[in-house]
C-alpha cells in the first residue's frame, strides 16, 4: 500500500515537472516568435516607404515627361512623328 502512494506520488511529481517544462518552451516559442512578428512588422514598415518614395518618383518623372511634352509642342513646335516618318535602323 505504501509503495501503490509512493509510486503515485512519484508519477504525479513527474508530471509536475513535465508540464512546467512545457510551459517553459510554451513561454519561450512565444517569446520567439512575438520578436520575429516585431521584425517583420520593421520590414513591412520599411518596404511601405520604400514604396512611397518610389510612387512619388515615378509620379515626378510622369510630370516632368507632360511638361517637357508641352513646351516642346508649345514653344518649338515639336510633335511627334507619325508611323510612316518612323524609320527602324538594324545593324
Amino acid at each position: 500500500m505504501i509503495r501503490a502512494s509512493f509510486l503515485g506520488l512519484l508519477a504525479l511529481y513527474v508530471l509536475v515537472i513535465g508540464m512546467a517544462l512545457l510551459v517553459v518552451a510554451n513561454r519561450h516559442e512565444a517569446r520567439q516568435l512575438f520578436a520575429d512578428i516585431q521584425k517583420l512588422d520593421k520590414e513591412r514598415d520599411g518596404l511601405n516607404a520604400d514604396w512611397s518614395q518610389l510612387k512619388l518618383e515615378q509620379q515626378g518623372v510622369l510630370l516632368n515627361q507632360v511638361h517637357v511634352d508641352t513646351r516642346a509642342n508649345q514653344e518649338l513646335g515639336m510633335h511627334k512623328p507619325s508611323a510612316e516618318n518612323i524609320k527602324v535602323i538594324r545593324e
